[in-house]
C-alpha cells in the first residue's frame, strides 16, 4: 500500500496551505486570547476549498473527494488554528449525517445552509452520566402526536453554543435497549432548548456547551432514518472520525515543529542559536521522527477508508498512537521554548491546550486499546 499522496493529493494540500498561512494564521492569535467564537464569514472562507461537504459526491453539492484528501485538508488546517477545525469538523459531520440517513424533504431543507456556512451544526450524543458507554444513553423522546417531546441534557456538545442545525441521540423506548434509540435533527429557533456554555482548557474560539431539554417540541417529520438506528447512525461515523484526529494530531505536532525550529535557530545563549546543541537536535528529531509516524498510521487509516476495506483495529491504532504522542512533541516544544513556552507570547502553550482533549474524544484511548485488544484476541472486555 502506498503511504504517499498522489501530485493532485499534494497539489490540494499546497493550495489549502498557502491560503490558510495567508489568510487565516494572521487572525488566530487575537481571536484564541480574547475566546471570541469564529464567525460564519471566516468558516464561508473555507467553503470553496470544500471544507464543508467535501467528502460527498458532486451532485450532493461536494466535491467528492475520498478521506485521505480530505484529511490531509484537514491536518493542514488542525496546524494552523484547531478551533476552527472543529467548527468545521461538527458542520461537516452534520451535513454528511443528514445526506446518509436523511430523507429528500431533509436534505433539501437542511444540507444547503449547512454547505454554504450559514449554520452551524452540532453532534448530541454524551450526556453527563453518559460517556463512553453509549448505549446507556437517559435522554428521553417521546411521540405526542405530530410532535416528539424531548427531556434530558448533553454534555461536552463542541458548537453547542453557537449552532443551529443539530443532531440529538435520545431513547424512545428504554425497554428495547437500543433498539429504541433514534436520531432527530433539531434547529434553534424552531425548537426552544436551553444551552449553558462550558469552560475549557483548549480550542477556546470553539466552545462547548450543555444542552438542556425540558419538553422540547421537535417536529415528527425531524426524526432521522428510522427508531431504532439512532445509535448505529452515531456510531458508524467514530471509525472515520477516529482515523480523521490521527491527522489533526499530526497537524498540531507540525505546528510544533515548525515553532521550535525557528526558535531554535534564532534564540542565542552561550554565544551561538540553541540549535546547535545537541540536547536540543535529538528532541526536534525525536518530534520529527513521531510526527511521521503519526502521519503514516493516518494514512494506513485512510486509504483502507478508502478502499472500503475493514481497518476498525488501524483506526483505533492511528487515533491512539496520534494522540499519545502527540503531547509528547507538545511537550518536547515547550521545553525547548524554555521560559518562553509557559507564556502566551509563543503559540506552543496553546498547541497543548488544544490538542489534550483527543486523548478522551471519539472514544477515549483506554476505549482504543480495549478495543484492538478485542479485534486481536476475540474476547471482548466490554459488557
Amino acid at each position: 500500500m502506498a503511504l504517499i499522496l498522489s501530485d493532485e493529493q499534494m497539489m490540494i494540500k499546497d493550495t489549502v496551505r498557502r491560503f490558510l498561512d495567508k489568510d487565516i494564521l494572521p487572525i488566530v492569535d487575537s481571536y484564541e486570547k480574547s475566546g471570541k467564537a469564529v464567525s460564519k464569514e471566516i468558516v464561508q472562507q473555507l467553503v470553496p476549498l470544500g471544507y464543508l461537504g467535501g467528502l460527498l459526491p458532486e451532485n450532493a453539492g461536494g466535491l467528492g473527494l475520498n478521506y485521505t484528501t480530505y484529511f490531509t485538508m484537514i491536518e493542514e488546517l488542525s496546524r494552523v488554528w484547531p478551533s476552527l477545525r472543529a467548527t468545521v469538523g461538527l458542520t461537516n459531520s452534520v451535513l454528511t449525517h443528514i445526506y446518509e440517513y436523511g430523507t429528500e424533504n431533509q436534505k433539501k431543507r437542511f444540507l444547503e445552509p449547512l454547505l454554504k456556512g450559514e449554520k452551524f451544526g452540532f453532534f448530541a450524543l454524551t450526556e453527563p452520566n453518559v460517556g463512553s458507554d453509549t448505549s446507556s444513553i437517559q435522554t428521553r423522546a417521546e411521540l405526542r402526536g405530530d410532535k416528539w417531546i424531548i427531556n434530558g441534557s448533553k454534555m461536552f456538545i463542541t458548537n453547542g453554543v453557537e449552532g443551529e442545525v443539530g443532531i440529538v441521540i435520545a431513547q424512545t423506548d428504554k425497554s428495547k435497549g437500543n433498539e429504541g434509540i433514534a436520531a432527530f435533527i433539531v434547529e434553534k429557533g424552531e425548537s426552544h432548548y436551553e444551552t449553558k456554555p462550558i469552560e475549557k482548557m483548549g480550542t477556546t474560539s470553539c466552545p462547548f456547551a450543555e444542552l438542556i431539554f425540558e419538553d422540547c417540541e421537535i417536529p415528527a417529520e425531524n426524526l432521522l432514518g428510522k427508531v431504532g438506528d439512532g445509535l448505529r447512525q452515531g456510531l458508524k461515523f467514530l471509525n472515520s472520525a477516529r482515523a480523521m484526529v490521527a491527522f489533526i494530531s499530526t497537524g498540531i505536532a507540525q505546528a510544533c515543529i515548525n515553532a521550535s525550529v525557528k526558535y531554535a535557530k534564532e534564540r542565542i545563549q552561550f554565544g551561538k542559536p540553541i540549535g546547535g546543541f545537541q540536547l536540543i537536535q535529538a528532541k526536534i528529531s525525536e518530534m520529527v521522527t513521531l510526527t511521521n509516524a503519526m502521519r503514516l498510521l493516518g494514512l494506513h487509516a485512510s486509504h483502507l477508508l478508502d478502499q472500503g476495506k475493514p481497518c476498525k483495529v488501524e483506526c483505533s491504532m492511528a487515533k491512539y498512537f496520534a494522540t499519545e504522542n502527540v503531547l509528547k512533541v507538545a511537550e518536547e516544544a515547550l521545553q525547548i521554548h524554555g521560559g518562553y513556552g509557559y507564556t502566551k507570547e509563543f503559540p506552543v502553550e496553546r498547541y497543548y491546550r488544544d490538542i489534550r482533549y483527543f486523548t478522551i474524544a471519539e472514544g477515549t484511548n483506554e476505549i482504543q486499546k480495549l478495543i484492538i485488544g478485542r479485534e486481536i484476541l476475540g474476547i471482548s472486555a466490554f459488557k
